[in-house]
Order: structure tokens, then C-alpha cells, then sequence
């Protein structure tokens, strides 16, 4: 589940519940269900709204997705190669048929 998709499922429950808390407590209680890969690093940062906390781990996110691609780029699709051992590649040309009875040759 994305960051964006657990923060709308958050705020959505958090309406559904009524739940009336201080702004620190539902910033922890929506820590406690981050993915803690993202959760870890927001902690680390001094945020004191909600909406500070859920960008940031939005950008967390964004992050650790860039990072990723750089350290395993997309590569472009190789022509997988035929893995038959002791043959050789490419495989031979087959060989044109040699007539059965043997070619009269005309004299002159």
C-alpha cells in the first residue's frame, strides 16, 4: 500500500470514528501504521502538524522509489539466446538437399 492510499484510508477511518484526539496522538497512531521503512525516517524529522507529518512521509517515499530506480535502472529488453549446450550459436544453416541419382553432364 503507497503512503498516499494508507493516508486517505487513515483521515477516512479518522472521520468515520469521530475521533477527537490531540494533534500529537493521531500523529503517533498514524506512525504506528506507516510502513515502518518510511515510518522510521519521519521520526527522525521535527514535524508538529499532521499534515507535515503525511507530506513528509509522501516525500519518503518519493525518495526511497528514486533511489531505487538509480541503484537498479530499467534495461532494455534483450533477445534471449538459446542455452544448448554443445551446439554453437547461431545454429548452423541447414544445407541444401543434394539430388539422389546422379546428374547427367551433356557434351558438347
Amino acid at each position: 500500500m503507497s503512503v498516499e492510499e494508507y493516508t486517505r484510508e487513515f483521515e477516512k477511518l479518522l472521520i468515520k470514528c469521530d475521533l477527537r484526539e490531540a494533534e500529537e496522538q493521531t500523529i503517533v497512531r498514524y506512525l504506528g501504521g506507516l510502513d515502518p521503512k518510511y515510518a522510521h525516517v519521519v521520526e527522525l524529522q521535527q514535524c508538529t502538524t499532521f499534515d507535515e507529518v503525511c507530506v513528509l512521509a509522501h516525500k519518503v517515499q518519493q525518495q526511497r522509489k528514486a533511489k531505487l530506480h538509480k541503484k537498479y535502472p530499467l534495461k532494455p529488453f534483450l533477445k534471449c539466446q538459446p542455452s544448448n549446450k554443445g551446439s554453437s550459436y547461431p545454429p548452423p544453416k541447414p544445407s541444401v538437399p543434394t539430388p539422389s541419382t546422379p546428374q547427367k553432364s551433356q557434351a558438347p
